[in-house]
């Protein structure tokens, strides 16, 4: 099984992954002079990030996702940064 550090690691490559998969619609909200409109596109971009975080850790290896879920069940600081990268589901 991979260790904590490991396995922390690698949720956090996932996670720089997502971002820039998802950078266009950061640097949009980002760039975007009304704040309403702004936040709107920050929950989207951000709803982007956890769907690109999920795909990428559903496409690791089953022991390495048995790891990182075995770290959530059991560390309350890494199930805190795993669950805010997972994100929630969208409503639409």
């Amino acid at each position: 099984m991979l260790s904590r550090d490991e396995a922390y690691q690698l949720i956090v490559e996932l996670n720089e992954e997502a971002h820039a998969a998802a950078y266009e619609d950061w640097a949009a909200a980002d760039e975007c002079d009304d704040e309403d409109e702004a936040e709107e596109l920050r929950e989207d971009a951000s709803y982007q990030q956890a769907i690109e975080f999920r795909e990428a850790f559903q496409s690791l290896d089953e022991e390495s996702q048995e790891a990182i879920l075995h770290y959530v069940k059991h560390d309350e600081d890494f199930a805190e940064e795993f669950n805010m990268w997972w994100g929630e589901a969208h409503d639409d």
